[in-house]
């Protein structure tokens, strides 16, 4: 009985974006989570250490007791920095996206662009060169290039 084909493909498609995203998301992770914890530590640290009086050193070690009060600051500024890193560093993934899908359904309707721009610092560059690429081989392989809705009506289909 021989065994089946092993069809499970590797997880990383593309590794260099995929793991650079990574890296980028664990260095952040790790820097928001290194500022909660200063935040929350830092004043009950900074007393235990430059003081040797009894009286002082006893309302911040009970601080250190209590520290839930100053967490949950913290974690507001860690998952909203976050969140916000999050979100700007998406438009770097979303933007390239919606502008491939928007000249992929220019091209079902005939209108093949000869220049396919994204932002400087997106990602995609290459799939963009890609599209620019069949856009004009479509163009010129007998796709009849139209104009886009955008710069007037054409002559309407039926009209004689």
């Amino acid at each position: 009985m021989s065994h089946p084909v092993n069809r499970r493909r590797s997880r990383l498609i593309d590794r260099q974006f995929q793991v650079g995203l990574a890296w980028r998301m664990i260095i952040v992770y790790f820097l928001f989570s290194l500022a909660g914890i200063v935040i929350a530590f830092a004043p009950s640290m900074y007393v235990i250490a430059t003081t040797t009086d009894l009286n002082v050193l006893e309302p911040a070690a009970r601080e250190f007791l209590v520290l839930h009060h100053r967490i949950w600051p913290a974690a507001a500024i860690l998952f909203g920095g976050l969140f916000a890193y999050t979100l700007v560093f998406s438009h770097r993934i979303a933007g390239p996206i919606y502008r491939i899908d928007s000249v992929l359904r220019g091209m079902l309707e005939g209108v093949y662009p000869e220049k396919i721009t994204l932002r400087r610092k997106d990602y995609f560059q290459p799939t963009a060169e890609l599209l620019e690429r069949l856009s004009r081989q479509l163009a010129g392989s007998g796709g009849s290039r139209k104009n886009p809705p955008s710069e007037g009506p054409g002559p309407r289909p039926d009209a004689p």
